[in-house]
């Protein structure tokens, strides 16, 4: 009987507290492409876009409905994260990432990145660095003013400018005559039976630049310095 008591308390199982049971990772759903359209989107288990969530481990189940779009999912401040779908791909795929406290992650399709993205924050946490501080605004350009006059005469507004970011108006009056700018890395023009006023944001290196009409073949210098 001792025996048998002894194999018995051997057998029994003591069972395991719910606490004590593995966790499942929270679920964010990725949509993309439904009928081939142009939307993407990126979603938290109620179903709302995501913005801003908590820092941890999420398995992101992807839905990608078109052949003609795809799922990126990166961080230029995040390196471990970086996943994607096929462009050609059509169904679902399931990817299990963490993310970083206090941390900007994007998403897009891309081959449509400019009309088809997204992206959202995870939280801080005590002790994790301040995001960086944003990029320095660029300076304003510079102004500068060219006119074709109606009797085909080119004039600018300068002469001799530094080098840097210009917003260049031009002023065609003429219908046979045209404003052609060009230099290093740079060569813009006017139509030659355009008429009216054009603006472009230009970038000026150091050294010199023509301008004219082709029409005429004129070569008035801008020196940039």
């Amino acid at each position: 009987m001792r025996v048998l008591l002894t194999i018995l308390a051997a057998l029994v199982v003591v069972p395991v507290p719910a606490s004590a049971a593995p966790r499942e990772n929270p679920v964010l759903d990725a949509i993309v492409g439904t009928n081939d359209s142009f939307q993407i989107t990126l979603n938290d288990p109620s179903g709302a876009k995501v913005s801003i969530i908590p820092p941890g481990t999420y398995t992101v189940v992807v839905h990608d409905n078109s052949a003609i779009h795809n799922f990126h999912l990166a961080s230029n401040q995040d390196p471990t994260v970086d996943f994607r779908t096929d462009v050609d791909f059509v169904g679902t795929k399931t990817f299990t990432v963490t993310f970083r406290p206090a941390t900007l992650y994007a998403y897009a399709c891309e081959p449509h990145w400019q009309v088809m993205n997204g992206s959202f924050l995870t939280e801080r946490t005590a002790g994790s660095p301040p995001p960086p501080p944003p990029p320095p605004a660029q300076p304003k350009p510079r102004r500068l003013t060219a006119v074709v006059a109606a009797n085909g005469k080119v004039t600018l507004s300068r002469t001799t400018v530094p080098a840097g970011r210009y917003r260049l108006t031009v002023s065609d009056r003429s219908k046979r005559d045209n404003f052609h700018l060009r230099g290093p890395g740079l060569d813009r023009r006017t139509g030659i039976v355009f008429k009216g006023s054009a603006t472009w944001t230009i970038r000026l290196a150091r050294g010199t630049y023509l301008y004219g009409s082709d029409r005429a073949n004129s070569t008035r210098r801008l020196r940039v310095t």
